[in-house]
């Protein structure tokens, strides 16, 4: 199933950039979404996030009551006018599920644009596609919180 969501933020690509890439935003991100303990690592290209939350009830019978979600982005360099691009991973411990694509952080008016991009797999036999269109309102719900942490997160880190 193929995802799109759009993150608009007050803020320069490159102050962004740093929001995403920052150890602290991201652990406070993953709390946020449910996380408290997750494990956090960052550089200049490359973020990964593991942590568990409750898989929601509609999708307990088939994956468990934790999900171990690992997601992590490798980041290419800027252009010419702060635009990036990142390849983005998620995946499930111990489930069939995936998420793979990109992040695309753009220059816009008033401020930047992030987008993620990226096509969910369930690999379950007859199920798949159904669990997919269960499963993606939350992936695309959890990327919408990133962009609300975010713009609380810019609003109080000048």
């Amino acid at each position: 199933m193929h995802l799109i969501t759009r993150l608009d933020f007050p803020a320069s690509p490159e102050r962004v950039f740093a929001m995403v890439t920052d150890e602290e935003f991201l652990a406070h991100a993953a709390a946020e979404l449910g996380s408290p303990t997750s494990r956090v690592a960052a550089s200049a290209t490359r973020t990964a996030v593991e942590g568990a939350i409750e898989t929601p009830a509609p999708l307990r019978s088939f994956l468990g009551p934790q999900l171990n979600i690992t997601q992590e982005t490798v980041w290419g360099e800027p252009d010419a006018l702060g635009a990036r691009t990142g390849a983005v991973t998620l995946t499930v411990g111990g489930a069939p599920v995936s998420l793979t694509g990109t992040a695309v952080l753009s220059p816009a008016q008033g401020g930047s644009t992030l987008t993620y991009e990226a096509d969910l797999v369930v690999r379950v036999p007859l199920l798949g596609p159904r669990l997919e269109t269960m499963a993606a309102p939350l992936i695309t719900d959890a990327f919408e919180a990133q962009g609300r942490v975010g713009d609380a997160w810019l609003a109080t880190h000048p």
